[in-house]
Formats: C-alpha cells, structure tokens, sequence
C-alpha cells in the first residue's frame, strides 16, 4: 500500500504523465525521469544550480551530454504543467496513516489550515504580484491543509501574495463530517454556513469585530459573563449563540486566560495599535482575557474544556512552515531566473516536501502503534532534508528497493528523533494522547 505512492514517480508514470502534457513529445535526450531528478538536485542546493551545472549533472550521473542551451530550452510551458499535474497526482495516491484509529472518531478527517507567503524577486511580479512598500513587488501565497488525522496533506496551493485567506476559502468543496480548525483569517459567516449546511465541522475563534447575542437576539453581555467567571472562579463556560449580522447560531466556548497571558497580549496590542494611531478600546482589552471560540461540533464529542485545547493543533502548521524554512527547502530563496525555471523548480521543492511529509507519516504511524512514541516532526523532515539522495532514489525505483529506502530512513529515525515533553507544557504528544484517550 505505502509503495504505491512512490511507483508516481515510475519511470512509465513519469513518461506517461510528460506525453499527456507535451513534455515530452518526441524522443529526447532529457526525458521525464532525467528532468526530474536534475530539479530534484537543484532544489536541494542552497544557492541552486546554474545552466552549467545541469549540464555537468547531466553527462557526470545519467550520461547524456546535453548543451546549456539545450537544458535550457526544457524549462518551457509545458514543463511546468508536467510538474503541476505530477503535485497533484501526488495528492490523489496519498495513503491514510492515521495515529490512533480512535483518534477524534467521529469525523473523517481533522484538518489544519494555514498559509504563508514567501517574496520573490521583483521582476516576477506581472506573474506573482506582491505588496510592495517595505516588502517586493512580488511574492506568493501557499496555501496548505493537513490531515491530522490519516496524515495526509489536503492540498497545497500557489497563489500571488496579494490573495486573502478568506477568498482561498470560497474555493474549497465541503466535505461532510469532516472537522476543519482555521484561524481569522478564514472565517467569514458565509464560510462557517456553508460548512454547518454541509455537513462539516469547525473550530476556530471569534472575530474580534463580530456581534453575539443569545438565543432570543438579545446581545450577549461578556463584561457580565467574564466577572461571573472570575467572581466564582470558572475557567471555562459555554453557551449556544448566534453570531454576526446573519445570526449564525454556534456554540461559543469562553476560556479564562492568567494575566501573565493577558500583559502579552496588551502590550503586544499597545505595539500595534501605536504603530497605526490607533486607540484600545475597553471591549478588545475585556477580549483580551479570554480565549473566545466557535465551533459547531456536539459538546459530547468535543467538550468545552478541549475547544480550545483542539485548536491548538493549529500550530502544527505553522511548525511545518518552520520546519521548511530551517529544514533547508530554501523556499524564498530560488535563484533570479526566468518564470518557467523558477516554477520548475518551485514545484519540485513542493514535491520533496511533500514526499518528506508523507514518509514522516508513515513511519511515525509505525511507530506509535508499536510504542506509543511520537516522532519529532522537525528532526524527521531536517534529515530528509540533508539525506536528499535518498528521495532521489526513489524516482524509477521498483517497490521493493523503495521498501529497503524506507527501511533505511526508518532506521535513521530510531535513533535520536522521537518528541521530547516539555516540563509544565502541552506539547503536540500531550494533545494527541489527550485526545486518543477521550475518543476511546
């Protein structure tokens, strides 16, 4: 089953794919295999490769001798269409590895969303607008969801800098009974009713700008619900609601924060408010200390004391764009070269990484299930990252050698790359067990 994720990059799969998107269209000294292992390379090296040294690839490792010009020629249109569609047939052969089948049992799937945005150089901006001001003139966006549960990746997407997250969100199908965890930057009423029409799940906080008012329309007095907490030392409240202008109804789940917690948050608001003229009003200080949350999930598969425990696992995403970015993908930086090369090479650094992911998931699967030991994200991806060779190995590689490469990597893992639990803090190993135990 884990193999047949790997055989995509079969040398019959690989020529297929290049004919179907004019690739390759007659026979050529560069085919589909050669052309991807030379990116593969190219998006492993820190300053990237040259012309040159495609060349030098070329004739040293699959000897072929190949002119700049020649290789050059091979970064077209088309080019990048192959490596588009090979991402997205990557998605579609994705293998469910859950943790825990019981993990978070009802839903079918446990999604994390999160983007980030990477500058390029500024004569890309016709293709890939940026903000400009203190930052390029050109940039993306990429969007990526993971599925904590069966980990697998949802979907990743390129977009120019200048999109919003909320209008990534109108594109994305419903899936019913899946739980979907997103930050603000997402949330629209629209979005949140058409999951709840659809069937799915979600849990995310409440806008900062967003009315509540109770069952019968009545504004929801939170001065008056904050002091009761306090005043009888309650951490954690619910209430049915109805959000918005459109009176979405939702459940909304209060948590008390410390005022360690609280200072952060007003001196980091009297940062920002500073830099923008802007005045803190007593309601956002009052939203301040707590953490205010929605979701439509039932409070007995999800009660109000893990809401906001769940969301948490938001952060996974963020750590994964960290650990691209330290791990040595090099993301933002891809060498000044023309449109068609640099997506080329954008694209293979997005399959290495999902590749990289996918192995993560496989093996840290095996390996709670034998010892309940959760492995380091970070340090599994980081190892990839200087083991390049062996992901290189796995294009145009019969399943039993991509067996042995995985056995390999396994190996590599046991030693010195399991989560560490941090004293006196919930790390993603004390979520995951929490949330395995109350789904039993």
């Amino acid at each position: 089953m884990v193999e047949r994720f790997f055989l995509v990059f079969s040398a019959e799969t690989l020529s297929g794919l290049a004919r179907f998107t004019k690739f390759v269209q007659r026979t050529s000294k560069i085919c589909a295999v050669k052309f991807l292992d030379l990116l593969f390379k190219d998006a492993s090296s820190e300053r990237g490769m040259s012309l040159l040294d495609y060349s030098n690839e070329l004739l040293v490792v699959h000897d072929v001798c190949a002119s700049t010009t020649a290789v050059d020629k091979r970064f077209n249109d088309y080019a990048v269409q192959f490596l588009r569609r090979l991402v997205n047939i990557l998605f579609c052969a994705q293998i469910r590895t859950p943790f825990d089948d019981s993990f978070l049992r009802p839903y079918s799937a446990v999604r994390i969303w999160d983007s980030t945005k990477i500058e390029l150089p500024e004569h890309m901006a016709a293709d890939f607008p940026g903000f400009g001001g203190g930052a390029s003139d050109a940039g993306i966006s990429i969007q990526y969801r993971y599925d904590l549960k069966n980990g697998v990746a949802s979907s990743l997407d390129v977009y120019p800098a200048t999109s919003s997250d909320s209008g990534y969100a109108k594109e994305i199908p419903v899936e019913k009974n899946a739980l979907e965890i997103f930050d603000l930057g997402y949330v629209s009423v629209d979005f949140l009713s058409r999951l709840d029409e659809g069937g799915s799940y979600y849990v995310c906080r409440l806008h900062s700008q967003s009315d509540v008012y109770d069952l019968d329309g009545q504004k929801f007095d939170l001065e008056k619900i904050y002091r009761w907490m306090r005043l009888y030392r309650i951490p954690v409240y619910q209430k049915k609601v109805l959000v918005g202008q459109k009176l979405l109804p939702t459940r909304l789940v209060i948590h008390l924060v410390d005022e360690q917690t609280y200072q952060k948050r007003l001196k980091n608001a009297r940062k920002d408010a500073g830099k923008r003229g802007w005045q803190i009003s007593d309601q956002h200080k009052l939203r301040m200390r707590m953490n205010l949350m929605i979701t439509n999930t039932d409070s007995e598969d999800i009660p109000a004391e893990n809401v906001y425990m769940l969301y948490k696992f938001r952060w996974q995403i963020e750590l994964i764009f960290m650990t691209w970015k330290s791990a040595g993908w090099n993301l933002e930086k891809i060498k000044e070269v023309k449109y068609e090369r640099y997506m080329c090479v954008m694209y293979a650094k997005l399959l290495m990484i999902i590749i990289s992911e996918r192995i993560y998931a496989v093996i840290a699967a095996q390996r709670y299930s034998m010892d309940k030991k959760i492995l380091s994200r970070e340090k599994c991806v980081k190892t990839m990252c200087r083991q390049i060779n062996l992901l290189r190995q796995l294009i145009n590689t019969e399943a039993h050698t991509i067996c042995e490469i995985l056995n390999k990597i396994s190996n590599i893992f046991a030693r010195g790359h399991i989560l560490c639990k941090r004293k006196n803090r919930e790390n993603y190993s004390n979520l995951v067990e929490l949330f395995i135990y109350k789904s039993k």
